[in-house]
């Protein structure tokens, strides 16, 4: 059986944490819609992360997240492209989406 090969540069490390999102849609010529939640990282990498979100963003919509760190409860703001999602039922609360984010770029932190 053919498997896909790994796409991935870096090892992805479990990591399940609640961590704060934000992202924009635009609306017509004149109007954006600021969409802001919590989700939960499922694993992080290098070069991206895994969330569990109550939303499913588009393919390619750009979002800020505060993604955790392997350190406490240390987080660093990252912008972050959707690369896929995917629907996944969760009994009562319905259904979640698995979101697969490549990030695009990290906010420098404070001396």
């Amino acid at each position: 059986m053919p498997t896909q090969p790994e796409r991935r540069s870096s090892e992805r490390i479990l990591l399940v944490r609640p961590c704060a999102y934000e992202f924009s849609t635009i609306r017509g010529t004149d109007s954006i819609d600021l969409s802001e939640g919590r989700a939960f990282s499922v694993n992080v990498s290098g070069g991206g992360m895994l969330l569990l979100m109550s939303q499913a963003p588009q393919k390619k919509q750009v979002l800020e997240v505060q993604a955790p760190s392997k350190i406490g409860d240390q987080t660093h703001l990252k912008v972050a492209e959707v690369r896929w999602t995917s629907p996944v039922q969760a009994g009562d609360e319905g259904t979640m989406h698995l979101v697969g984010v490549q990030f695009i770029f990290q906010a420098p932190t404070s001396p």
